[in-house]
């Protein structure tokens, strides 16, 4: 039986000369296999071995499938047939070659104890299994070399041989994959395809190279098939070109995978893409002016802010006023798809009705613009404009002229009328004036020199008031006398007299013209004797004889002519002043007991200026206590007397020629509600005494004082205006409308002067009180004091 076996081993095993050495036996098995004499040096196939071999093509054949470099089993039923045989030889042959790649040599041994040998070309990568499990010939690092067919031939110790026929067929993953869009055709896309505008045409490109049996390329979107035929297969390069039409925002992020699979043995090549797109902002807005107006305060600053949403990426936003663009702005907030800008913005008057665009774009897309126009309402003052009627010129108004005054305003809100003002005095319709008023019109007829002045119109809203630019109105006239000047004086002869003529005139005088009219006759005065200055002259007059007493003339000249009615002045014998007449000691129920008022009417003044003077002594004692010199009116309050003393009160009149006679009352303070004490009659005495003053002791006593002060002087006025007698020609000021009105304190002894002065300046300094010269006791006003220490 062995030599049966070994026949058919025999027959079926031919190995080449070089091979005999490269199959390896176990040293026991050397003497299990008997061969004979003449085969121990070469094995080959004969012709009949040969012939054998051919017959094997109804074998069962099995198909394998290995991935390049991975591992495959080549499988081989190595099970006996017999329950009582054995495996002893598996033989592994590739392709047609006769010769074994790999043998499993269990003669005289177990299968798990066989002999295993491999040739060199498999470099180790094949190994038989035999476990039950999995039994054949296991390839690792599958090369494209491995590919074909396989038969495996098992020896039994009995049954017959068996052959098997195992087709392996290597397979080689697709190698690289490239995505290319239409936009950019030479560049890869990866990770983020775009972005594409919105309603682009889109193609991609899958592009695989390699791959064994040609991949199928395929486009998919999630578990979606959108693509399965390529358009491009040549040599190594399979290409699928997937085509999207108009894209649309909810393409946005879409992901589309390019997959590659030419088995199921490998893991598919896939590459996926995510479309990127950009888009146009759907709306701008500002968001504080929806409604189409934004209402501003000048002067405010306020911020705006606008808003645009639905672009991608984030619309980019400025702002433009009338057209032109705006600076001062920043993007505040990006948020998704919205995007918001705020502007600063210190309007003025002039950006009232102003146009505020806000304009958004896409930076990707700049063509495509939209905007939001918003009219700003800018609230301010009224703005004035004050301005002369048609064809009239300030420079050139003379009396009898009309003007015409028109306010242009411009104001939100509007106005609600138009004040006009003369020298800030407010201008109402008198027809008697000849002065019309209307809302933005001024009319004057027939304009005096009264009408010069400034001339403004004013009106006012919800923001405020506002005056307009002033116009000043000079009506031109000829040169008339000033009102309120001295014109009678009084010199001696060969005394050199400084007379003034002050004129009123618009353009002022250029010259004057003095003359003298006496009893001899008019005469000129040598202009060598005056000078003159604006719209005054001053003349050098020297009286030289009782004939040179008279009267002076002013004449002024100016643009308009000559001076119809000159400026007359007396000239007379200068000499000293009369005696004031008729004074008296008052006091009301509402002063206080130790107060009295002094008034006296002034005598002619002797064609010089006058002032006076006060003297208080008391009765029993020749010592002045106090006086006042240099009074321009004869009025004194006198405080501090005291209740039950008799007081001697002096009044003199001085000038440059010396003093009148003075006049002298008693007086005595009692505890009677009123007290009045008329002058019976001149004393000739006259006393040295130096002034001092003091304030109104506390706050309620000069409020009580002052009010009956002033009730007293205003009977005094009464009853000068009753009794004044008028000594020389000329107008005389009323004596109410401006005297001085002078405090004396009368106190004999030094301790008690301190004590009253510290109780009436709140007990902290002594000094001198000084009446203010302006101040004056007018209406039941109260005086106004100027206190100073020493």
């Amino acid at each position: 039986m062995w030599s049966c076996v070994l026949v058919v081993a025999t027959a079926a095993l031919t190995l080449p000369q070089h091979a005999t050495s490269a199959l390896t036996l176990p040293q026991h098995a050397t003497s299990a296999l008997t061969l004979p004499q003449h085969a121990t040096s070469t094995l080959r196939l004969n012709k009949r071995a040969t012939t054998a071999l051919n017959g094997l093509e109804d074998s069962p054949l099995t198909k394998v499938r290995a991935v390049k470099d991975g591992q495959v089993l080549l499988p081989c039923d190595m099970e006996p047939p017999l329950l009582n045989d054995s495996t002893h030889l598996v033989l592994f042959y590739h392709g047609d070659g006769g010769t074994p790649i790999y043998s499993l040599d269990s003669r005289s041994v177990s299968l798990e104890r066989a002999s295993h040998w491999a040739e060199q070309e498999l470099g180790g990568r094949a190994y038989m299994r035999i476990g039950r499990n999995q039994r054949g010939l296991l390839l690792e690092k599958v090369q494209l070399k491995d590919e074909g067919d396989y038969r495996c031939r098992v020896d039994f110790l009995e049954s017959p041989t068996r052959n098997l026929r195992i087709r392996l067929e290597v397979v080689v993953p697709p190698g690289t994959m490239t995505i290319t869009s239409n936009y950019a055709p030479d560049t890869r896309v990866e990770g983020r395809a775009g972005p594409y505008p919105e309603g682009a045409q889109v193609i991609l490109s899958c592009q695989v190279i390699g791959g064994r049996p040609r991949p199928q390329v395929t486009w998919w979107h999630e578990e979606s098939l959108l693509d399965d035929v390529s358009e491009v297969m040549t040599g190594q390069v399979t290409r699928n070109a997937l085509f999207l039409t108009r894209l649309t925002r909810t393409d946005l992020n879409k992901t589309l995978t390019c997959q590659a699979v030419n088995s199921n043995l490998s893991i598919p090549l896939s590459e996926a893409v995510i479309i990127d797109m950009m888009y146009p902002p759907t709306s701008v807005r500002l968001v504080s002016g929806s409604e189409g107006q934004v209402t501003l305060t000048e002067g405010v600053q306020r911020y705006l802010t606008c808003e645009a949403r639905g672009s991608r990426p984030p619309a980019r936003l400025q702002w433009f006023k009338n057209g032109l663009p705006l600076n001062h702005y920043t993007q505040v907030e990006v948020n998704g798809e919205v995007s918001r800008s705020r502007l600063t913005l210190t309007p003025d008057s002039a950006d009232n009705g102003a146009l505020l665009t806000c304009r958004g774009f896409n930076p990707g897309l700049p063509d495509i613009v939209l905007e939001n126009t918003t009219k700003l309402s800018v609230f301010y003052k009224p703005q004035l404009e004050l301005q002369l009627g048609l064809n009239l010129d300030l420079d050139n108004v003379e009396e009898n002229d009309d003007i015409i005054f028109k306010c242009i305003v411009k104001s939100n809100p509007s106005i609600t009328g138009v004040q006009w003002a003369h020298n800030g005095v407010p201008l109402r319709n008198n027809m008697t004036q000849q002065v019309q008023v209307s809302r933005d019109t001024l009319l004057l007829k027939a304009v005096t020199r009264n009408s010069s002045g400034t001339y403004t119109c004013a009106a006012a809203n919800s923001e405020g008031a506002s005056t307009s630019n002033p116009l000043i109105l000079a009506v031109k006239f000829p040169p008339t006398c000033r009102d309120g000047q001295q014109t009678v004086y009084g010199t001696a002869r060969h005394e050199q007299l400084q007379v003034p003529c002050h004129v009123q005139a618009y353009p002022e005088p250029f010259s004057f013209r003095w003359a003298v009219n006496t009893s001899t006759g008019v005469v000129d005065v040598a202009l060598n004797l005056t000078r003159s200055t604006g719209s005054t002259s001053v003349v050098s007059y020297t009286p030289q004889t009782h004939h040179d007493f008279g009267h002076l003339l002013c004449w002024a000249v100016n643009d308009l002519g000559v001076q119809h009615q000159p400026c007359v002045f007396q000239v007379i014998p200068a000499a000293k002043p009369e005696s004031v007449s008729e004074c008296r000691a008052e006091r009301n129920t509402t002063m206080p007991l130790t107060y009295v008022v002094l008034s006296c009417l002034p005598g002619w003044d002797g064609g010089l200026n006058q002032t006076f003077t006060l003297e208080v002594r008391q009765a029993a004692k020749e010592e002045v206590l106090e006086a006042f010199r240099h009074a321009s009116d004869p009025i004194f309050i006198i405080t501090g007397l005291k209740i039950g003393v008799e007081y001697l009160m002096t009044v003199t009149a001085a000038n440059s020629r010396g003093s009148s006679p003075p006049l002298t009352i008693t007086y005595t303070a009692t505890a009677a509600s009123a007290d009045k004490v008329v002058s019976p009659h001149s004393h000739t005495s006259l006393l040295t005494i130096t002034p001092f003053l003091v304030l109104l002791v506390g706050v309620m006593a000069a409020v009580s004082a002052c009010a009956g002060v002033a009730v007293i002087l205003a009977r005094r006025e009464r009853r000068r205006k009753t009794n004044a007698k008028i000594v020389y020609d000329g107008q005389l000021a009323d004596a109410h409308d401006n005297h001085d009105v002078h405090t004396i304190l009368c106190v004999d002894k030094e301790p008690e002067k301190e004590d009253l002065m510290r109780h009436a300046g709140g007990g902290g300094v002594i000094g001198s009180f000084y009446v203010n010269p302006s101040s004056t006791v007018l209406n039941n006003e109260l005086p106004v004091w100027r206190q100073t220490y020493s």
